[in-house]
């Protein structure tokens, strides 16, 4: 009974000794491609949605953002609350901001654009756009009549949106900024590019500025942003806060995410599809070396059933020899893929319009594509095995 059982890994190892090493050198080749097909895609298209939810995180909302009651224009008594927050457990860092219905000139130009006045030490805690300046430098606190624009206000060559923009405003001109029929004038500070168009359409102003033009707007946002501890459960800070009773609603950073769900959608279908599609190449690759291998070796297999060697021990050798080409495509493609292609799509990201994307890829998605691979290419060895050993004896010896 053990001499059976090992019989068929011994026949898998002679037919891998025996054979054209060029033959191996191939299948094994098609099946690492196979596998870096199979789990590059799904990290790629995780990536931009991880991408895509960090810059909504980064530049828009913070983990968690509280805006007015309905029916209510504004946050009243916001150092009240600000204080009340930071009271709470595994709150890290608070932004309040200001939005205000403004128009800003440029040359001949007038756009309607989302002005912000804020904070900016604590802005700089909460958001990233300090980091994104590519011209020109960030607000300090005191300036009154210092503005910072998204790189789609400013526009210029390779600017998505340069049709609705300044069309190449730069640091040190001056824009008016016109609120309740108001005009004011200010310079432009700096200029800033996060890679998010929704992000990159605003404006910020300090909230000493918008205190000169509206007095009424002291003390009192239409937004606070939220950043939590890495190690704090969102939902238990949400608790918290409505605990405080304060005076606003309270939404986590997945409910701004909009059109990113749908696209999310889009790419898990076009995943599962693409996935599919590698996984029936990997499968027919299989199909078709196993399958010109046995018929090749149809007159070893009939001599080998004319010694009393059982059909199922033949078939039960080509599904082992199936699974270790599996197992070395998954070997050599896992390498590549983790110490290669990863780390250098870390240097060189996919630069894309939400975002600048890298490879991102779960633990259970690798196990998921590694059993994938390894079944079809076990049932992939298993059908040609069967076919041929079902060919009468006298003819797979005379090579019928």
């Amino acid at each position: 009974m053990m001499r059976q059982l090992k019989l068929p890994f011994y026949l898998a190892f002679q037919y891998i000794r025996r054979g054209r090493k060029w033959t191996l050198f191939l299948t094994i080749f098609l099946m690492t491609a196979a596998f870096v097909n199979l789990i590059f895609l799904p990290s790629l298209f995780n990536g931009i949605i991880d991408g895509a939810n960090k810059q909504i995180i980064n530049t828009l909302t913070g983990d968690i953002y509280i805006t007015p009651n309905n029916g209510q224009d504004y946050i009243n008594n916001v150092s009240y609350v600000l204080d009340q927050l930071r009271t709470i457990d595994g709150v890290d860092a608070l932004s309040a901001k200001m939005s205000v219905p403004a128009n800003l000139k440029y040359n001949n130009i007038t756009l309607s654009r989302q002005i912000l006045a804020i904070n900016p030490n604590d802005e700089k805690n909460v958001s990233n756009i300090s980091q994104k300046m590519i011209s020109g430098s960030y607000l300090s606190s005191g300036d009154r009549d210092q503005i910072i624009i998204g790189k789609q206000i400013a526009g210029g060559n390779g600017v998505e949106e340069n049709a609705i923009s300044f069309k190449g405003a730069k640091v040190g001109d001056k824009v008016t900024l016109i609120l309740n029929g108001k005009p004011r004038q200010f310079n432009i500070k700096g200029i800033f590019d996060t890679k998010f168009v929704q992000s990159d359409e605003r404006a910020f102003i300090t909230n000493e500025a918008l205190q000169k033009i509206m007095p009424s707007a002291n003390n009192k946002a239409t937004t606070i942003n939220i950043r939590i501890n890495q190690d704090t459960n969102q939902n238990a800070v949400i608790n918290s806060i409505n605990q405080k009773n304060i005076n606003g609603t309270v939404y986590k950073w997945q409910e701004a995410a909009g059109v990113m769900k749908s696209v999310s959608n889009s790419f898990l279908s076009i995943n599962i599809i693409l996935s599919f599609t590698s996984v029936l190449i990997a499968a027919v690759t299989i199909i078709i070396i196993i399958y010109v291998t046995i018929i090749n070796k149809r007159k070893e297999i009939g001599i080998l059933r004319a010694i009393g060697i059982k059909p199922y021990i033949i078939v039960f050798s080509y599904v082992i020899l199936s699974a270790v080409y599996a197992t070395a495509g998954i070997i050599i493609g896992t390498i590549l893929f983790f110490a290669i292609i990863m780390p250098y799509f870390q240097i060189h990201p996919f630069v894309l319009p939400i975002c600048n994307a890298v490879l991102v890829l779960g633990w259970s998605d690798y196990i998921i594509r590694l059993e994938a691979i390894i079944w079809v290419s076990i049932f992939a060895g298993f059908i040609p095995a069967v076919i041929v050993t079902r060919t009468k004896m006298l003819n797979a010896i005379l090579g019928k």
